[in-house]
């Protein structure tokens, strides 16, 4: 296993925003982490890579990266992981780029071999469709367009070939052309150079076209947790139910959304027992008295729901969307 992340739990200002958070990693495989905005997904993202300061976060659990607690190492040894093993690309490609430095300065940067640098810059460029600027080395990212700057950022996360890459919502910003072209150039990455991948996103349908595994965050913990073919063909916890169900769909144009009501709990004001309750349309009193556990519902699947088999039971037909 690659990278296993167990019982990792973040704290802002003694307010917990990951609470126990379990994910694996595997060589060449791409998990997804999907989940509403402030449900705590970058934060997990930005702990693989200790990115959170001590002074702001307090950090618990542990991270193992190749059998190394991530979280135990001094910043030396951090600095012979960050970039190198395991690499970050940002939402904001234009926020991530430095805008004084060309696009060639920071690709030159990653690398950690000098010799024929243009050589390996021109074959960096190629290698995520930037032939157009190969050999222009006073371009600066300004110069380029979203989409390019997003390619650029992930050029320079594979510079240093490595094992490990997290893409923190990478087609946010795009069009929807732009966004297919960005995947279609992930998912070959990741088949070329054997990429592991943490992909972090709000957008089933992203997730669901590149992920291998899906992980479904609410609330600082993982609700469910399982291949995509099982997730897709039998989501076990109303939220991953509610949120499939709210995915346009042409087949269902005439029917109504089954929408998630409500909204998501602040982290101060988290509510008894299953933090989603208030929002769930299957629930009962007894998912007051405690918060479920993590549990096996088949191979490869996991739900944090007491109700996985009478939710399957009462799905009605118009629910099983396709993706």
């Amino acid at each position: 296993m690659l990278l296993q992340i167990k019982n990792l739990k973040v704290g802002y200002r003694n307010i917990e925003v990951v609470r126990g958070v379990e994910l694996n990693i595997d060589k060449g495989e791409c998990v997804g982490l999907i989940g509403e905005s402030g449900c705590g997904k970058t934060t997990v993202g930005l702990s693989v890579t200790k990115l959170i300061p001590e002074r702001i976060g307090m950090t618990s659990g542990e991270i193992l990266f190749e059998d190394k607690n991530i979280l135990k190492l001094n910043p030396e040894e951090l600095r012979n992981i960050r970039g190198k093993k395991i690499s970050y690309v940002f939402q904001e490609p234009f926020s991530s780029l430095n805008p004084v430095f060309t696009v060639y300065e920071q690709i030159r940067e990653m690398l950690e071999k000098k010799n024929n640098i243009y050589i390996q810059i021109a074959e960096i460029l190629k290698s995520v469709g930037l032939e157009k600027i190969i050999g222009r080395k006073n371009v600066y990212p300004h110069e380029l367009s979203g989409g390019m700057q997003q390619r650029a950022m992930i050029g320079m996360a594979i510079a240093s070939k490595p094992s490990l890459v997290i893409l923190d919502e990478p087609t946010t910003a795009l069009d929807v052309t732009i966004q297919r072209q960005i995947l279609d150039l992930i998912t070959g990455l990741k088949n070329k150079m054997n990429l592991s991948i943490l992909f972090i996103s709000h957008d089933l349908r992203i997730v669901f076209s590149i992920a291998d595994k899906i992980g479904i965050m609410y609330a600082g913990k993982i609700v469910e947790y399982g291949t995509k073919e099982k997730i897709i063909s039998s989501p076990s916890h109303p939220y991953t139910i509610g949120l499939i169900d709210s995915i346009p769909s042409f087949e269902h144009r005439k029917q109504l959304f089954n929408v998630i009501g409500g909204k998501a709990p602040l982290f101060s004001e988290l509510p008894k027992g299953c933090k989603f309750y208030p929002r769930c349309r299957f629930r009962i009193k007894e998912c007051l008295k405690k918060e479920p556990e993590l549990k096996d519902i088949s191979a490869d699947h996991f739900s944090r729901c007491i109700l996985t088999s009478e939710i399957a039971a009462r799905r009605l037909p118009k629910q099983n969307r396709s993706i």
